[in-house]
């Protein structure tokens, strides 16, 4: 009998860290990579500038919009998990052989499911956002203040979840400037907006965080309007015309609605789960609270790579996919897990150094806060790698196959199971400091790691859905 040969754990490592050079890999990763970290960026740049304008009215203004702002991280996370199942079937359709009626078939799908997720959201956010703060905090003003931000702020959901499914599928189809530069467009309206706005300047009534709030719906709507602009004078095979809106069968509604719904439970019970450890902060007192949301804010930057690189890998593996290519997917999924781990490791001590210089735009925050947010940032540094490569798994290579209960099983899980318990344990019965606290939400990323690599090794998401 002919002996298998099997590699050595070293044999295996120098394949991982020194694979065989990919110019097609690299050059279409770079492609599609760059112009959505630059959307990312700016995206991040917009936040941080909401929350530092903010900021400067005090720890409870800051306090108010993030923990109202979890609200809308919620209602994102679902829009995220439907553009994400659509985009699953339009990079499939696209890479078999450009099915331009199938892509619009799965465009059209994603808007009625983002409607189903963005209108509820809207409803309860204007009708019932004083009940809603109830919940998010334990302060009575900052309650006020985040039902205020509430009633302005959720008409941007209605503006949000039709811009989200047109981004997803144009991206999906390799065109990825075109939202970058609506994003970019609506990013410097928000920012003139509340540079004017929240504080009354150059003659403009001080509306405060009523202003950030306004600023950030007419962002919304001019990001959607000029998306579509653009859409249509470039010719781009999606625009949001009429001929666009193909009602999609009952077989394709079925397999979206089986990828969706563990898409959908995995993202909002995972944004549920992140809300709940806001909310344990709270329990804290308001410095740790308006600590942990400046830190949030923060994270976005250091994320920003990781969210690219993985959001590209996994419109490249879906391509692959739709072709029937299985090995050249699988191999897709290595070389993007490695570049990850790796600038992961090299991140980690640049922004430990540089966390006092990440803190600046926070000056109006008061020390004990600008303590607090500082042993935020160290703690999430050391495990930045992880966050890096969790999220390439269940956002790109496993979604890229439709592995889409896999990564939900994973995700919520994790979350349910190990960070939630404990992080209510160490807050609420334990008392323990802001720094135990975080943690634990740092442990629960880098046990993840391990299982989310597992389900990546079966490879039941290396198949061809369309």
């Amino acid at each position: 009998m002919r002996r298998v040969r099997t590699m050595s754990p070293i044999q295996r490592l120098k394949k991982f860290f020194l694979p065989g050079k990919d110019r097609e890999f690299s050059k279409k990763l770079i492609h599609l990579t760059v112009p959505m970290a630059l959307q990312q960026l700016m995206m991040s740049c917009v936040f941080l500038f909401d929350t530092v304008i903010v900021s400067g009215l005090g720890d409870e203004y800051l306090s108010a919009s993030g923990q109202a702002g979890h609200f809308t991280f919620l209602m994102w996370s679902g829009l995220f998990a439907i553009s994400g199942a659509g985009s699953i079937y339009a990079a499939q359709y696209w890479g078999k052989d450009k099915d331009i009626t199938g892509v619009r078939k799965s465009f059209t799908t994603t808007l009625i499911f983002g409607g189903l997720v963005a209108i509820p959201f809207f409803i309860v956010g204007f009708f019932f956002r004083d009940e809603l703060m109830i919940i998010l905090s334990q302060d009575d003003r900052t309650r006020e203040l985040g039902s205020d931000y509430l009633s302005i702020v959720s008409v941007a959901f209605l503006f949000w979840f039709m811009t989200a499914m047109l981004s997803s599928v144009l991206r999906s189809v390799g065109i990825t400037r075109i939202p970058m530069i609506a994003s970019g467009v609506s990013i410097a309206i928000n920012v003139v907006m509340d540079s004017l706005i929240v504080y009354g300047f150059l003659g403009f009534p001080r509306l405060e965080i009523k202003g950030a709030a306004l600023s950030t719906v007419v962002g919304a709507f001019v990001e959607l309007v000029l998306l579509i602009v653009l859409a249509r004078k470039t010719k781009a095979p999606i625009t949001f015309s009429k001929k666009d809106i193909v009602r999609p069968e009952k077989p394709l509604l079925i397999k979206f609605t089986k990828a969706s719904l563990p898409l959908m439970a995995k993202d909002q019970l995972w944004a549920l789960g992140v809300t709940v450890y806001s909310i344990c902060f709270t329990y804290l007192g308001v410095a740790q609270s308006a600590a942990y949301n400046a830190y949030s804010t923060l994270g976005e930057f250091m994320n920003i790579a990781f969210c690219a690189i993985g959001s590209a890998g996994g419109i490249m593996i879906g391509h692959v996919l739709g072709t029937g290519d299985i090995e050249k997917a699988k191999s897709y999924s290595w070389r993007l897990l490695r570049i990850i781990l790796i600038s992961g490791v090299l991140l980690c001590p640049i922004f430990i150094l540089l966390s006092d210089v990440i803190l600046l735009p926070f000056p109006n925050l008061t020390p004990e806060a600008i303590g607090y947010a500082h042993q935020a940032l160290v703690i999430i540094s050391l495990v930045i790698w992880a966050r890096g490569i969790n999220f390439t798994n269940m956002n790109g290579i496993l979604r890229a196959g439709g592995d889409t209960f896999g990564a939900a099983m994973i995700d919520v899980g994790m979350l349910w199971l190990f960070g939630v318990p404990l992080a209510l344990i160490v807050s609420l019965l334990l008392g323990l400091p802001f720094w135990a606290l975080m943690v634990v939400i740092s442990a629960e990323e880098v046990v993840k790691v391990g299982i989310s690599i597992g389900r990546v090794r079966t490879y039941k998401w290396a198949k061809k859905l369309v």
